[in-house]
């Protein structure tokens, strides 16, 4: 079973996504971590059918505390 990244959301911020942006790529840049995809499609149910954005849309990136690995995993997937 995958082991889960805990956060805590402390808000959100918007971000007018480019053409070719996906939720994958957004959670690497702004977390470093592409599983926080599922985080940002929370904040933005209007869009979770969306794999690949045209350019343009606004969205809000939550603002997350920290990401924290399981301790579990290994030190190359953390």
């Amino acid at each position: 079973m995958p082991q889960r990244r805990t956060y805590t959301v402390m808000g959100s911020r918007p971000y007018t996504c480019r053409a070719g942006d996906s939720f994958d790529l957004l959670a690497g840049q702004a977390y470093r971590h592409e599983t926080m995809a599922s985080a940002i499609i929370a904040e933005n149910p209007d869009f979770c059918d969306v794999v690949l954005f045209d350019g343009g849309e606004v969205i809000d990136l939550p603002l997350v505390d920290r990401v924290d690995s399981p301790d579990t995993l290994p030190p190359w997937r953390r």
